[in-house]
């Protein structure tokens, strides 16, 4: 666990105690994947890994009520994504939709971007860079 549920609700977060768990389990797995395991047995968590934690579940969150929105329309189609245009007299209004892919794709492309944000240049306990592609000598993938 990178997070404590203490350390969330500090950071502003509004989940209860139940879904914190699930998304802090979700976002620590792809903070190990970004990392090749580099952060397991560390006895201190950098605060940049805290807060990327923080903002991968706002993020996972975000996407889960954007898909349940889509799923509990009465089409169950797209996701508005906000008006794109509107016109005052005859009353149009456009609105930018996603599909459930399109929140997938976009929520796929936003985590890479919180993690290389909040995680470029950290190191772990032994000197390595969290998100470097290769292996330090001695190194071992987990």
């Amino acid at each position: 666990m990178y997070l404590s549920y203490e350390e969330y609700e500090e950071y502003g977060g509004t989940l209860d105690d139940t879904a914190f768990t699930d998304l802090e389990y979700e976002a620590a797995s792809y903070i190990d994947w970004y990392t090749f395991n580099r952060l397991h047995g560390e006895v201190e968590i950098p605060d940049a890994v805290k807060r990327c934690v923080y903002a991968i579940i706002k993020l996972i969150s975000a996407k889960q009520d954007m898909l349940n929105a889509a799923m509990n329309s009465a089409d169950a189609g797209p996701v508005s994504a906000g008006i794109t245009s509107q016109s005052n007299d005859g009353v149009s209004i456009s609105y930018n939709v996603l599909s459930a892919k399109d929140v997938v794709d976009m929520s796929k492309n936003e985590l890479e971007e919180i993690v290389q944000r909040y995680l470029q240049g950290i190191r772990n306990e032994l000197g390595h860079r969290l998100l470097f592609r290769g292996l330090y000598p001695g190194e071992v993938v987990k």
